[in-house]
């Protein structure tokens, strides 16, 4: 007979460290592979992006790589996206959360894509987010040199190439080439 563990909660999480990025996943931690230099570089660079425009707009704060955010209760799931977007109006107070896992949907969350990401898990990941009340989600692929916008209300949009990222209902007057993503990579 075997005994079921206790599922560990948002608040238990918070508290633990880890040598090697870790997510809760229904209430379990799930250790995720060492993103590549690639995908830390693309990481940086639609954060910067976005966070130039979101400073420039006064419209809301960019989270980078592995902020905590919460997709589910009981049992509890805290995802680290390499980078989530949320207006200030939906910050309690208009202001930028200091510690712990961010508890209100964002607005958007990006995840990129590494050599070890399984798609399944990949779109799992994207349905989590958006049943969680996340808007959009975005996945970058830097093998594929792409952008894919998902949403619950409507088809997935995908870009690529020199095709402008844009999204005006979500980001007004945010756009970048998607080639800008990815004009630092090295071709395979």
């Amino acid at each position: 007979m075997s005994i079921a563990q206790r599922a560990i909660t948002a608040a238990e999480f918070e508290r633990m460290t880890f040598d090697r990025p870790t997510e809760l996943v229904c209430g379990e931690l799930v250790e995720q592979t060492m993103p590549t230099i690639q995908h830390g570089r693309v990481c940086a660079l639609i954060t910067a992006f976005l966070t130039m425009w979101a400073r420039q707009a006064q419209s809301g704060v960019v989270f980078s790589h592995d902020s905590f955010v919460l997709t589910d209760r009981e049992p509890d799931s805290v995802r680290g996206p390499d980078c989530a977007y949320i207006r200030w109006e939906k910050l309690p107070g208009g202001k930028m959360p200091v510690g712990g896992t961010l508890t209100i949907p964002a607005d958007l969350v990006i995840e990129v894509i590494s050599p070890s990401d399984r798609w399944t898990n990949v779109l799992d990941k994207v349905l989590e987010y958006l049943r969680s009340g996340v808007t959009e989600v975005w996945v970058i692929d830097p093998e594929q040199r792409s952008v894919t916008a998902h949403r619950s209300d409507a088809a997935s949009i995908h870009f690529d190439g020199d095709d402008e990222l844009t999204r005006p209902d979500l980001l007004p007057g945010f756009s970048c080439r998607v080639s800008e993503l990815f004009a630092d990579l090295a071709t395979t």
